[in-house]
């Protein structure tokens, strides 16, 4: 997990960010814009501020604030809240939330120290931390960049992220698009995406869902024919373009696409 003032030094594709709700750097909200397939955890700098992580640290809030804290984000619903802090400080945080009530287990430790080695922290690690950590913040140098850099457990963060999309579904357009069925009167609205999706589940089994399949690829090939006609037509001018279109709105790739599935083929991701 990485996390920075500087949301540029932030490495392609991380595996989990952190970032700021308030502060001097407010930036979490970038880094779930900019790595929207990351897992992210939010950041509160005071304890007047909610968010699934609170930082207690010098100018942030104090150890004695995290209980309170810690049972706000409780009651909003936070799934075990995250305390920051540094290695020697934990132990002062954990004494507190103790003699609060509150479990330990109902939070996420969350401990920085700085031994330029990726390892979580536990009794091993000295300053009186009694219980092993869940994360720990292990360089602020990581990639030689303004980068923190924290190993966290498997069970740090919930469900896994949704993976890659490899068929590139996103790129289809939803419409949806008129289409005149044959010997009818009747005009359906198409839906590309849906279409092609439906098409790329069924072929997996083509003997099974061969009459299925069939009433989808003249669908395909409909769409495919009307990629091409919006590449080389100015529907917004009613004139042919002096050249196709093919780039806007990924109409060349698609084209491509819905004749590999008009012509019936499978296709890998």
């Amino acid at each position: 997990m990485f996390d920075t003032t500087t949301v540029e030094d932030v490495p392609n594709e991380p595996q989990a960010v952190a970032g700021y709700v308030g502060g001097l750097y407010p930036t979490y909200v970038q880094l779930v814009e900019r790595y929207p397939r990351a897992y992210h955890l939010s950041i509160a700098v005071t304890a007047e501020e909610d968010a699934e992580c609170l930082d207690v640290e010098r100018y942030d809030a104090t150890p004695s604030e995290a209980p309170a804290w810690a049972r706000r984000q409780l009651a909003r619903g936070v799934r075990r809240p995250v305390l920051y802090a540094s290695l020697s400080t934990m132990p002062v945080v954990l004494s507190l939330l103790r003699a609060d009530g509150l479990q330990l287990a109902a939070v996420r430790i969350w401990t920085a120290h700085y031994t330029q080695q990726p390892h979580i922290c536990g009794p091993a690690c000295g300053f009186g931390l009694d219980v092993a950590a869940d994360a720990t913040q292990w360089t602020s140098s990581a990639l030689n960049r303004n980068l923190d850099e924290s190993l966290c457990r498997d069970t740090f963060f919930g469900p896994p992220p949704p993976p890659p999309d490899p068929y590139r579904y996103q790129w289809y357009g939803e419409g949806p698009f008129p289409y005149s069925e044959p010997g009818t009167r009747r005009i359906a609205q198409l839906n590309e995406r849906a279409i092609v999706q439906e098409y790329d589940h069924l072929r997996v089994h083509p003997r099974m869902n061969a009459r299925r399949l069939g009433e989808l690829q003249p669908l395909i090939t409909f769409l495919r024919k009307r990629v091409w006609f919006v590449a080389h037509f100015d529907i917004q001018r009613a004139r042919w373009r002096p050249a196709p279109d093919w780039d806007s709105y990924h109409r060349g790739w698609r084209w491509q696409m819905l004749l590999a599935r008009s012509r019936g083929e499978l296709i890998a991701p």
